[in-house]
């Protein structure tokens, strides 16, 4: 069993296992990992540049929040700067990274969302290192999305800088989504604010303003979480929340008739109140649910 084998497998198990988070996972999953062949793969662990047992080149890099390297993080050159551990270039991580980038070992980024819960990017493959400012360059390139068990990553073509740099522009908007689905969701308990329903895998954050405009800014005040029949309902206007936390079905679907769902799920809901997060600081914002409220008034 490969190395390359291993991470294949692990960049599988993210795929899979990201698909009903937003591709956020607890800490302490990330450090538990994953079995492949009988073997237990740790993704991450206490230090910030991870090899799982045996490994001879990290598997994976982290960036806390409120960690002690500030440069770490994508710049507007759509490159990831990521430190070295500490001040010492020669020390085995640090060597690790240098390795990384000699063979192209293609390398899975944790971003901290949120306290113990990490964003996860991959394949990010580290293209330059300079050991002059304790630093490692890398770039998350679609060249090495579909790797096989065979390939020789070193032998692998970079792709040209504007489409790494798309991919980035890609994974930016994803980290965004991911991020405010994870802090909205969590702020309301892990239920849908109007239905209640409690399974995170059929939930979503709904954006009260667009992200689109100005203020539709990716902060819990502007999120509801909603499960998917709701949040579909929410976006084509056929269910609305005022200003006053009361829900409303739109008057055509209350004349409807057409069995339980509609019945049970839609129309005895209207003049219904939303179920708040626990904390007021994380109330949705009242001027963006009555803008948002006017708007549905218009076109209903």
């Amino acid at each position: 069993m490969s190395e390359l084998d291993v991470r294949i497998a692990a960049f599988a198990w993210l795929k899979e296992n990201g698909a009903a988070n937003g591709g956020v996972f607890p800490g302490r999953v990330l450090n538990d990992g994953f079995i492949h062949e009988g073997r237990r793969i740790t993704l991450r662990g206490p230090s910030g540049i991870w090899f799982p047992q045996g490994f001879s080149v990290p598997i994976s890099i982290t960036t806390r929040k409120n960690g002690p390297y500030p440069l770490d993080g994508i710049q507007d050159d759509g490159l990831l700067t990521y430190a070295y551990q500490e001040s010492d270039p020669d020390n085995r991580d640090n060597r690790g990274l240098r390795e990384a980038c000699r063979t192209r070992t293609p390398l899975i980024y944790f971003l901290e969302a949120r306290e113990h819960h990490y964003q996860a990017i991959w394949p990010v493959i580290i293209i330059e290192d300079h050991r002059e400012s304790l630093t490692v360059k890398a770039a998350m390139d679609p060249a090495y999305s579909n790797l096989k068990p065979e390939a020789d990553p070193a032998a692998i073509p970079l792709s040209p800088l504007d489409l790494r740099r798309y991919a980035w522009t890609e994974t930016r908007q994803r980290l965004h989504q991911g991020a405010f689905r994870d802090i909205v969701i969590t702020a309301y308990g892990c239920k849908c604010t109007v239905c209640r329903l409690g399974h995170t895998e059929l939930l979503d954050a709904a954006h009260i303003t667009p992200d689109a405009d100005d203020r539709g800014v990716p902060i819990v005040q502007n999120g509801l979480s909603l499960c998917k029949i709701h949040h579909a309902a929410y976006d084509a206007d056929i269910l609305a929340i005022s200003p006053d936390y009361t829900v409303h079905i739109s008057r055509k679907i209350l004349e409807e008739r057409d069995g339980p769902m509609l019945k049970h799920g839609l129309q005895e809901l209207d003049g219904g109140r939303i179920v708040l997060p626990a904390r007021s600081a994380d109330h949705p914002d009242r001027d963006r649910l009555a803008s948002r409220f006017e708007s549905w008034q218009k076109a209903v």
